[in-house]
């Protein structure tokens, strides 16, 4: 019965209804210091509540039980991506996608889209002439 609860809130929680999971993960975390449901948890809090320290220290743990689970790869890489912080969350999903190919990983990664290489390749990305140019060919339409 536990497992089945578990698994109907964490279901939520993947296809975005996370305020009801939100109810049911806190319930459960209380019970099951188990890692999906602590993750989903997590991703939930920064749904919500944009508690994203709490959100990232909970997927993070969930991630120290069990790192072979590609689905917490995906619950950590939601968090970093509501966070604003989209480096990490790519770098996250990607770690998941090599743990085990999920089409919602796959799905993520192509929502977040690929960045272009730089105009002058030669040049560090964040250099200034790399960025003024990168902007006037995107006006532009040239790349």
């Amino acid at each position: 019965m536990n497992q089945q609860r578990i698994e109907a809130a964490i279901n939520e929680a993947r296809s975005g209804s996370s305020l009801i999971a939100l109810v049911e993960l806190e319930a459960l975390v209380r019970s099951s210091q188990h890692p999906r449901v602590m993750a989903w948890l997590g991703y939930c809090l920064a749904r919500h509540k944009r508690d994203f320290s709490r959100a990232q220290v909970l997927c993070i743990s969930a991630l120290d039980r069990a790192p072979e689970n590609s689905d917490l790869y995906l619950a950590l890489g939601r968090v970093y991506r509501l966070a604003g912080r989209r480096y990490q969350a790519l770098t996250t999903l990607r770690k998941g996608l090599k743990m085990g190919r999920d089409q919602l990983i796959v799905e993520e990664l192509t929502a977040m889209g690929l960045r272009k290489h730089p105009v002058f390749s030669f040049l560090d990305r964040g250099n200034r002439l790399n960025i003024m140019a990168g902007r006037v060919t995107a006006r532009l339409r040239m790349r």
